[in-house]
């Protein structure tokens, strides 16, 4: 018994150190929603394997030092999922390569906003159309036809902005404008470059002319060192994570804890068995150990336990009488209880088969009818 509690405990130990190291691992970007490396449904990699075999060469970076390297005669594309910092905001703009932002979030974001000098802004998209059509002259919208919708549109702040798959209320899927340092396209929703989506509708073709504008092409996960750190709102006190006020270790720490806490409880809990049969240290007449149990049954309203009693005290005596096996099948001694008592087979079942009471009046209802019962067959003896 020894061995087996020193090898859990290594198992634990070896179990607890894998928690550890997995939650202080960064995440894998071949993991990550919208990874141009990631071959779930939910990444982009079909599309980074086609423009590969075009000749595109494609870079994927996750830190903002890397992203702001993308020199002039490239494409940046950022993946915009949530809120980006002012301070990354501000680099990324001044990015001499083209920009094309994927406004993958599922609400509108302020960063659309200031990626594109304040050009195109961020809002829902109002459209019943599962099939938006291009509606505009740009070439590389029309080359698409369609587009799969999202939940988010983009809206033109100026008249210096082609919009394209437009909605209701002057909303947009896709939008192109130009400012002082580079050019910049916005593509609003994520679901049309997923693997699993990029065949549908004319996805491939649009993101195919849009990412393959240039022979190299940066694609950009932004990570913790370019996302926004407070959640701005009216209230303060809005949207604050109770995790990011400790320290970044306390969450593997944490889950250590539960971890080591459920496997102390399965080891030292107490079980709770079967009850176990004890001699009573002094003689108790057996009428006061009935009405004893009767009134504990009654506080606890356990009315099934005590039809049950009921029964098997009463299918016992009987049973007895009629010369029955203690294994009999219920079938049996329903059988013989309604030829020795007269009564019906259905009877006799509910009577020492049926449900439980649903109330005390059943209760009594029930150990009278047993008495009954009982009394018929003890007088056809």
């Amino acid at each position: 018994m020894k061995r087996w509690l020193i090898a859990g405990g290594v198992v634990l130990v070896l179990f607890a150190a894998l928690v550890v190291v997995t939650a202080l691992l960064p995440d894998s970007p071949d993991r990550m929603a919208g990874s141009i490396t990631n071959p779930r449904p939910d990444g982009v990699r079909a599309l980074g394997q086609v423009l590969a075999a075009d000749g595109v060469q494609v870079t994927q970076v996750t830190s903002l030092d890397e992203a702001i390297r993308a020199g002039s005669g490239a494409t940046l594309a950022v993946y915009l999922g949530d809120e980006l910092s002012d301070a990354a905001l501000a680099r990324l703009s001044d990015v001499p390569a083209d920009l094309v932002v994927v406004h993958a979030g599922g609400s509108p974001l302020d960063s659309v906003l200031s990626l594109t000098d304040g050009l195109v802004s961020s809002d829902y998209w109002w459209a019943n159309d599962e099939h938006p059509r291009a509606g505009c002259t740009d070439p590389d919208a029309s080359a698409a036809g369609t587009l799969t919708p999202a939940t988010v549109g983009l809206y033109a702040e100026s008249d210096r902005v082609m919009t394209c798959f437009v909605g209701e209320e002057d909303t947009a899927l896709y939008a192109d404008a130009s400012t002082n340092r580079h050019r910049v396209t916005v593509i609003a929703g994520g679901a049309w470059l997923r693997n699993d989506t990029i065949t549908r509708e004319g996805n491939a073709a649009l993101a195919l002319r849009v990412f393959g504008r240039h022979p190299s092409l940066v694609w950009y996960l932004p990570g913790a060192d370019a996302l926004a750190t407070t959640n701005q709102s009216d209230d303060p006190g809005t949207g604050i994570d109770a995790f990011s006020l400790l320290p970044p270790w306390s969450r593997p720490v944490l889950a250590v804890l539960l971890v080591a806490g459920a496997a102390a409880a399965l080891w030292r809990g107490r079980r709770f068995g079967a009850l176990v049969k004890e001699n009573l240290p002094v003689e108790v007449p057996a009428s006061e150990v009935s009405s004893g149990l009767a009134r504990l049954y009654r506080q606890g309203g356990s009315r099934g336990h005590a039809a049950a009693g009921l029964r098997a005290a009463t299918v016992h005596r009987v049973a007895g009488r009629l010369g029955l096996p203690a294994n009999a099948s219920p079938e049996l001694v329903v059988q013989r209880l309604a030829e020795a008592g007269d009564e019906p087979p259905e009877r006799v079942r509910a009577l020492c088969y049926g449900p439980p009471p649903s109330s005390d009046t059943d209760l009594v209802e029930l150990a009278t009818a047993l008495t009954d019962l009982e009394r018929k067959v003890s007088s056809s003896d």
